[in-house]
C-alpha cells in the first residue's frame, strides 16, 4: 500500500491468441510468461493484490498457485474480433474494485520489480500535473513519413547523428497506472493527461511475434546460467 491507497495489479490473458498460440503459456527459464510476471509484481514493495483475468483455466490455475486471485473472464471480452480493447478494460473494471490500477502485460518480461515501484512513485509525485502514467521507451532514429524525412535534414551540410536527434517516445506497453474510478469511466488504458515514464532500454521487450519471444527467452536463459 502506498499514500494509503490499495494498489492492484492487472494482468489479462486469454487462450486466443493468435501470433503466438498459448503465448502466456509458453517458457522463460524455469517458469512460464505468466507466472514470471507475477513473481515480478509479487515482488514489488507496494502492490498489494495482483489479479489475473483469463478464458483459459490453465491460466487461472498458475495464477492461484503463484498467489494471485484468479478471475474468470467471459468469452466474449476474450475475442479481439469482436471486443475492441476497450469493452475489455470495461468488462476487467466491472470485476474489481480497487483504489489504483497498475495494468501489467505479461509480454513485457523484462521490466522489474523495482521499476514498477518507482513508476507507482512517480505516479503519485505527479498527480498535481497528470492523471494517469503510462510507460515509453525514447527512441532516436532516423525516421521517415509518406517517403520524406520526418524528423531530420538528410540534405543539411553536416549529418545529424542519430544521438543528437530530439527524442521521441514509443508506447511500450509495459506499465499503465490511474485510479480504477478514471479507468473504469473512460475504458482505457491511460487518461488525458498521462506522465510519460521512460523505461530502461534494458527491459524494453514486447513479445508480439515468435521472435520477440525467442530473443526474450535467450536474454533470460543467459542472465540465469
Amino acid at each position: 500500500m502506498y499514500n494509503k491507497k490499495e494498489i492492484s495489479a492487472i494482468i489479462v490473458c486469454r487462450k486466443g491468441s493468435v501470433r503466438i498460440p498459448s503465448k502466456n503459456l509458453l517458457p522463460l527459464g524455469n517458469e512460464t510468461i505468466l507466472s514470471r510476471k507475477i513473481k515480478q509484481l509479487k515482488n514489488s514493495e507496494f502492490i498489494d493484490r495482483i489479479i489475473v483475468g483469463s478464458d483459459d483455466e490453465r491460466m487461472l490455475i498458475i495464477a492461484k498457485q503463484n498467489g494471485a486471485e484468479p478471475i474468470l473472464r467471459p468469452n466474449f471480452y476474450c475475442d479481439e474480433k469482436v471486443a475492441s480493447a476497450n469493452d475489455m478494460i470495461s468488462n476487467m473494471m466491472t470485476l474489481i474494485k480497487t483504489d489504483i490500477v497498475v495494468w501489467a502485460h505479461c509480454t513485457n518480461p523484462l521490466i522489474s520489480s523495482k521499476t514498477y515501484d518507482i513508476a507507482i512513485k512517480t505516479y503519485f509525485q505527479n498527480l498535481d500535473k497528470y492523471d494517469s502514467l503510462l510507460s515509453v521507451v525514447e527512441l532516436k532514429e532516423h525516421l521517415w513519413k509518406d517517403g520524406q524525412p520526418f524528423n531530420y535534414n538528410p540534405y543539411a551540410i553536416k549529418h545529424t547523428p542519430a544521438r543528437e536527434l530530439p527524442p521521441l517516445y514509443m508506447q511500450d506497453g509495459g506499465i499503465f497506472i490511474q485510479e480504477w474510478k478514471q479507468m473504469k469511466e473512460n475504458c482505457y488504458f491511460f487518461g488525458k493527461k498521462p506522465y510519460l515514464f521512460t523505461i530502461n532500454n534494458d527491459e524494453f521487450l514486447d513479445i508480439n511475434n515468435k521472435r520477440d519471444y525467442l530473443l526474450a527467452k535467450t536474454i533470460i536463459e543467459t542472465n540465469e546460467k
